[in-house]
């Protein structure tokens, strides 16, 4: 996490004794205090996790396809998440989510995806593993709603996005998974995004609820680099539905670098699969798992 743990309020500098005088006389100096904004600054941090969804073969080179084959969004483009933080605890912050998308093939455009406040840190841990990440929701305030969340006329969406991280001791192989449950309270339950039209969904397919985890084996080839195999579990809830149903299944593949000890860099290859085949029927696609095969980067880091 970006905020780091304040300092002790006062440092001691080593006395220098002084010929010819007593012990007295040679005290140590006297402690430095740090001002109110020292201290502040010391529980400040920032976090950035940009996700690029980039080309594959369902679609041309200038947008990325979604689960059915058919285009994710208008063209190809970075989703945002840069966390402001102030510690509070050892382990606990306050925390605002701001969030943008950049679409950058097609018509580019910027689109201010709005704010979520929330608590973040390392919210459990043991031994060898750990549950970090940050439990947040957007509010329905003028000005901090995003375009998509707008558009959708969304209230509140109270929810986590943490990260579950396990490591044998001396192992090169780990566990790592996101986990991301909401869920959605709207003003009007029939409201689309400019998103949502693009990818073809109809009124009231937009989520209620949904329950997210991206689980993932990983080799850690060197210091720096490691091999990721994993899949994403979606169970959603959609307006429209009676029940929540399994979403789609896409795997994923690729290569960890952690380029500096606060910045990793994750590529990957990405798709559905035949298991989804019948999910795709179900909702009119008749494009073929290959055609949802497409390539992306996940960039993560601590900015300070």
């Amino acid at each position: 996490m970006g905020a780091v743990s304040a300092e002790a309020s006062t440092t001691a500098t080593p006395a220098t004794p002084v010929a010819g005088t007593s012990e007295a006389a040679a005290a140590a100096s006297p402690a430095t205090e740090k001002t109110g904004w020292e201290k502040f600054k010391d529980n400040l941090g920032m976090d950035l996790n940009s996700f690029w969804s980039g080309p594959g073969i369902g679609q041309p080179l200038d947008q990325s396809p979604g689960m059915q084959g058919t285009p994710s969004d208008t063209g190809l483009n970075f989703f945002n998440l840069i966390s402001a933080k102030y510690k509070f605890s050892d382990r606990l912050a306050f925390d605002v989510q701001f969030r943008n998308q950049i679409v950058h093939t097609g018509t580019p455009e910027f689109r201010w995806q709005g704010q979520r406040f929330g608590i973040s840190g390392k919210l459990l841990k043991g031994d060898n593993w750990s549950l970090s990440g940050a439990v947040n929701t957007d509010l329905p305030i003028p000005g901090l709603m995003g375009q998509m969340n707008q558009e959708r006329s969304l209230l509140f969406n109270p929810g986590a996005f943490t990260s579950f991280s396990y490591r044998p001791e001396g192992s090169r192989w780990s566990v790592f998974a996101l986990l991301m449950p909401r869920v959605f309270f709207y003003g009007d339950r029939d409201a689309r995004s400019v998103q949502d039209e693009a990818s073809g969904l109809a009124a009231g397919e937009k989520a209620e609820y949904f329950l997210v985890a991206n689980p993932s084996i990983n080799y850690q080839v060197s210091e720096k680099v490691g091999l990721r195999l994993g899949m994403t579990l979606d169970f959603t809830k959609n307006v429209a539905w009676e029940g929540p149903r399994r979403n789609y299944m896409p795997f994923e593949a690729g290569v960890t670098w952690d380029v500096t000890d606060k910045i990793s860099i994750y590529p990957y290859v990405l798709g559905s699969s035949p298991l989804d085949d019948q999910l795709r029927r179900q909702q009119g696609s008749d494009r073929e798992w290959y055609h949802t095969v497409s390539v992306g980067t996940w960039i993560s880091g601590t900015l300070f």
